[in-house]
C-alpha cells in the first residue's frame, strides 16, 4: 500500500521561515507550492528556485554593508549608468572590462582625470560599487577630509599608524578631488606613505589636474616622482572629456531625490 504525500501547511512555511537564514527560501517556496501552474516543475526545481532566491538575498544584504562602509557621497552611482563612448575618453568596451574587477584583484591603480563635471567622481564611485558587487571592500574620501584626517594625527604617531594601517584594508580606496584645494604638506607626505603601504591594493586617484602638475604642489620633487612612479607603474589613466554632466535633467532630478531621502532621515531621527 501507497503512503499518503503530506503537504506542507502555512504553519510549516512559517516554522521553515523562523530558521535564521532560510525566510527568502521559506516564502519562495511557499509562493512556488502555491501556484497551481508550478505543480509539474521537478521537487528539484522548485527547491533550486527558492535556494537561489536565499542566496540573492544574502548576497544583497552584504553587497549594501559593503557600499555603505565605502562611505560614497552617492551610493546610487553605478558603472551601467555611466555613459562611455569614445568621444567622451572611454568606450564601453573599457568600462565592462573594469566592472569584472579584475584590475582590483590583481591591486592595479588607476587616475581618472577630467575637467569638473565630465563625471570622474561618478565614474569614480560607480568603480567602488562594482568592487561591493563583487564583495569586494571599498572606501572614498576626498583629499580634503582625507588631509585633515591626517592632521589631526599630526602629534598622535599611535593614532596616524592606525589611520594609515585602516586605509590599507579596503581592496581599493577612492581618493577624490585629488589635489584640488591646497592641504597641508604633512598631510600630502602621509597620502604618499598610504600610497606606499597599499602596494598590493588598488587606489583610484581623481583630479582636474594631469599628473604633471603635481610637481608645482608637492613640496619635494623627489615625492612627486615617487608618487608619479608609483602609479604609473602599477596602474593606468583615464582622461574624460565631455558634457557638463551635472546639468542633466537626470542627475539633477536624482539629486533632489537623494536630498529628500536625506531630509527625510534626519526627520526621522529626531
Amino acid at each position: 500500500m501507497e503512503g499518503i504525500a503530506m503537504a506542507l501547511t502555512d504553519e510549516d512555511f512559517e516554522l521553515l521561515g523562523s530558521l535564521r537564514g532560510m525566510r527568502v527560501f521559506a516564502t519562495t517556496l511557499q509562493e512556488i507550492v502555491n501556484d497551481p501552474s508550478r505543480d509539474l516543475d521537478s521537487f528539484e526545481d522548485k527547491i533550486k528556485e527558492a535556494l537561489d532566491a536565499q542566496i540573492a538575498a544574502r548576497d544583497s544584504k552584504v553587497i549594501e554593508k559593503l557600499v555603505k562602509a565605502a562611505k560614497l557621497p552617492n551610493a546610487l552611482a553605478a558603472l551601467e549608468r555611466f555613459e562611455a563612448h569614445s568621444n567622451r575618453g572611454i568606450t564601453p568596451d573599457r568600462i565592462e572590462r573594469l566592472a569584472t574587477c579584475d584590475w582590483i584583484t590583481y591591486g592595479r591603480d588607476l587616475t581618472i582625470v577630467g575637467a569638473t563635471g565630465t563625471g570622474k567622481s561618478f565614474l569614480a564611485q560607480g568603480l567602488a560599487v562594482a568592487a561591493c558587487r563583487h564583495k569586494l571592500t571599498a572606501r572614498y574620501f576626498r583629499l580634503a577630509d582625507l588631509a585633515d584626517e591626517f592632521d589631526a594625527t599630526a602629534d598622535a604617531a599611535y593614532e596616524r599608524k592606525a589611520l594609515l594601517e585602516e586605509l590599507t584594508k579596503p581592496a581599493v580606496l577612492v581618493i577624490d578631488d585629488f589635489l584640488a584645494t591646497d592641504v597641508s604638506a604633512f598631510a600630502l607626505a602621509q597620502v604618499f606613505n598610504l600610497l606606499v603601504k597599499r602596494e598590493h591594493s588598488s587606489t583610484v586617484i581623481v583630479s582636474q589636474h594631469e599628473p604633471e602638475y603635481w610637481y608645482s604642489v608637492f613640496s619635494e620633487n623627489a615625492i612627486a616622482d615617487a608618487v608619479l612612479s608609483r602609479l604609473a607603474n602599477n596602474g593606468s589613466k583615464l582622461t574624460l572629456i565631455g558634457e557638463d554632466m551635472r546639468t542633466r535633467d537626470d542627475f539633477q532630478e536624482e539629486r533632489g531625490t537623494l536630498s529628500k531621502q536625506l531630509k527625510q532621515r534626519q526627520r526621522s531621527k529626531r
